[in-house]
């Protein structure tokens, strides 16, 4: 019998967090993946898609699909750059207020939820080895999409 990693666990911790920003943002008609974008742009006015990609390392496609969905509900609006019609700048519209407030709402709700137990001392230690475990993550990628490219170029 093989035991459980703590994979397993993040895992469960991401699907109960992406199932109650759906249940919390229902009447926003956004779900879990929407918000993230939409927090990062409200943060970020002006952002490209290139760089909304890269904050979370998304594929061009979700990031793409979030966007159109963002303006369709009027949330954000797309302005083509000046100096290259390549680029794509976002920025929120005043409908997105409200919800991008109910997002951080939810999502200091939902860490005091996760975390109820936790000392002061025991949740900036959870938040720096998440952090560290997320930029080994992201380094491991980067080192295997080098691997795998240089494997095809050869």
């Amino acid at each position: 019998m093989r035991k459980a990693t703590f994979l397993k666990f993040i895992s469960i911790i991401q699907r109960s967090t992406s199932r109650y920003f759906d249940l919390g943002l229902e009447s926003d008609r956004i779900g879990s993946g929407q918000q993230f974008f939409l927090l990062r742009i409200a943060e970020n006015q002006g952002i490209t898609m290139f760089d909304l990609a890269q904050t979370g390392s998304f594929d061009k496609g979700t990031v793409t699909r979030a966007v159109q969905k963002l303006i369709g509900l009027g949330y954000v609006r797309m302005e083509i750059d000046r100096h290259d019609r390549r680029v794509r700048h976002l920025y929120t519209l005043p409908a997105a207020e409200k919800v991008v407030e109910h997002a951080y709402e939810l999502r200091n709700e939902w860490v005091e939820r996760i975390t109820k137990n936790f000392t002061p001392e025991e949740k900036k230690q959870i938040f720096l080895l998440l952090h560290k475990t997320a930029n080994n993550s992201e380094q491991a990628i980067e080192i295997e999409q080098q691997k795998s490219s240089a494997h095809r170029q050869s």
